[in-house]
């Protein structure tokens, strides 16, 4: 009977230490769950990093094309590109107004500026080498423009010495008297019934005035008008000229001598002007 226990108690362990692994062995159930348990773990670790990976990559660098800041900031730079062009726009506008302008004034167009009209006399003498002239000046006004005084530049030529030249006044009263070029010029501006001169200066002496001899030069002289009707000091003022178109004159009349003979001379030039409202 001890026998058979031994023997049985023999193979029993045999058969434990057969089912036994050794150190470092695993079994097909370890195997199995650890398999198991790996493949759940690594892919919910892989999962998990995945996922926080991308997140932080979506949060903190974002790509370089199509992302949601870069598009921001090229709308940006957009916009502000539009708008310096939309400026260059206007200042190129502005220089080619400001350009417009003053191409206009080199043109000529001065009622847009605002710089006057110049005008030249024509001139008619026939006393040799003798002439008045109206350089150019203005010669458009306004009304409000002549009552405030406007004046009018004239020249004696004289070219060369000319003897013997009489002076004649043009006034109803015998009171004009030469000017420095020896000439008597006798303004006046007329047009219409319109008239502005020195015709009635009153009763002079009529003394008679010798001839002289005309002086080489350029004598220069001058006649303010204030847009009044007017013949004289001893004449009152009249009504003022209306818009329209007027004429400057300045004569000169007497006689010179020519093969011992006496001829009358008349020296004249005349200023187209005009009169606006």
């Amino acid at each position: 009977m001890p026998a058979r226990r031994r023997t049985a108690l023999a193979l029993v362990s045999a058969v434990l230490f057969a089912c036994t692994p050794e150190k470092g062995e695993t079994t097909a159930t370890d195997a199995t769950t650890d398999a198991t348990t790996g493949t759940t773990t690594g892919a919910t670790a892989g999962a998990t990093t995945d996922a926080t990976t991308a997140s932080v990559t979506t949060a903190s660098d974002p790509p370089t094309t199509g992302g949601t800041t870069e598009p921001a900031a090229t709308s940006s730079e957009s916009t502000t590109t539009a708008a310096a062009t939309s400026t260059g726009d206007d200042t190129s506008g502005s220089e080619t107004t400001t350009s417009a302008e003053t191409s206009s004034s080199t043109s000529g167009d001065t009622t847009d500026t605002g710089d006057p009209v110049l005008c030249e006399g024509t001139s008619m003498s026939s006393l040799p080498g003798v002439t008045i002239v109206f350089p150019p000046q203005p010669c458009t006004f306004t009304v409000a423009e002549a009552h405030s005084g406007v004046v009018f530049h004239y020249e004696v030529h004289v070219e060369a010495a000319l003897p013997d030249v009489q002076r004649y006044r043009q006034d109803a009263g015998d009171c004009d008297e030469p000017e420095a070029s020896g000439l008597i010029v006798a303004p006046r501006i007329f047009g219409g019934d319109e008239m502005y001169c020195f015709c009635n200066q009153g009763l002079c002496p009529g003394l008679d005035i010798p001839p002289t001899t005309l002086q080489p030069g350029v004598y220069p002289g001058e006649l303010e008008w204030k847009g009044w009707n007017w013949q004289g000091p001893h004449v009152d003022l009249g009504p003022a000229f209306p818009p329209g178109e007027y004429v400057v004159q300045e004569r000169a009349i007497g006689s010179f001598k020519s093969a011992d003979a006496d001829v009358d001379y008349e020296v004249l030039a005349q200023l187209p002007i005009t009169l606006l409202p």
